[in-house]
């Protein structure tokens, strides 16, 4: 394989960045080789050239898209900074006070936005099932613009491993046990629908989300795309919704109209 100079690091970078809006600092160039390394092996490649001309040939097919799952990261668990969890299940009237849609529509419309493998909209859906049972109607959309990811989420399976930080009464609740680990009954699976989905893409649904979760992503973003996700998600969400975004992550010297909540949460 031939090397992987500061030309060809700057080359695989533009077009991800053109893609996707992830950018790939410097200080992330050894890992980002051996990513690239693995997915040209896979197509039995060893020239960047070579690769970069399929890749661009390629630029609307599969083919990228599966370089798109090979250079993004997937780090996810259920429950993840579950101080967001907590605010929730303890500030439910303060929720509903100020968005009384929830109430007078009698459902709850969430945006996963980063889904990855699912656990982030499958605790969501958890925990509104707690909070409210039966009484409303809890609405999930999980995206990613990772494809394979997401098809492991809509399988809902789940390892033993992956599901150590489920709360027991939780996981025989919601999980029936099979072959080596959880799958998530239906009464969660149905609440959620997954989409794979480009947050750089142009989009304004229908209607608003009550609540967006796109925690930890924006740290792959550069300024200015960071800013323009803030303000996409802001014409998406209701008054009185709320963005959570994650906890090593800020709003600060960001242009945006959200009210500061608490740690990495923010309301319309």
């Amino acid at each position: 394989m031939d090397e992987f100079t500061d030309i060809y690091f700057k080359k695989y970078c533009d077009l991800l960045y053109k893609r996707t809006g992830i950018f790939v600092k410097e200080n992330k160039k050894e890992t980002f080789k051996l990513k690239i390394e693995k997915s040209m092996r896979k197509l039995n490649i060893h020239n960047h050239d070579e690769y970069l001309l399929y890749l661009q040939k390629y630029d609307c097919e599969e083919h990228f898209q599966q370089f798109i799952n090979d250079m993004t990261t997937n780090t996810t668990e259920f429950f993840r900074e579950k101080q967001h969890f907590d605010f929730i299940e303890n500030n439910i009237p303060f929720i509903m006070k100020n968005n009384p849609r929830i109430a007078r529509k009698n459902e709850i419309r969430i945006w996963s936005a980063a889904s990855s493998s699912g656990q982030e909209a499958v605790s969501l859906a958890i925990l509104f099932r707690e909070c409210f049972g039966n009484r409303i109607n809890i609405k999930i959309l999980a995206t990613d613009i990772d494809s394979e990811i997401l098809s492991k989420a809509v399988k809902g399976i789940y390892s033993y491993s992956e599901c150590k930080d489920i709360p027991e009464e939780f996981l025989y609740k919601y999980f029936d046990k099979v072959r080596n680990g959880f799958s998530i009954k239906e009464e969660i699976r149905s609440m959620i629908q997954y989409r794979h989905f480009n947050l750089m893409q142009d989009y304004n649904f229908k209607k608003g989300f009550d609540i967006i979760f796109c925690r930890n992503v924006m740290i792959y973003f550069s300024n200015p795309i960071q800013e323009m996700l803030i303000n996409k998600f802001y014409n998406n969400i209701v008054q009185g919704g709320l963005l959570f975004i994650g906890h090593s992550e800020s709003l600060v010297s960001k242009s945006h109209k959200y009210q500061y909540i608490g740690p990495a949460i923010y309301m319309k």
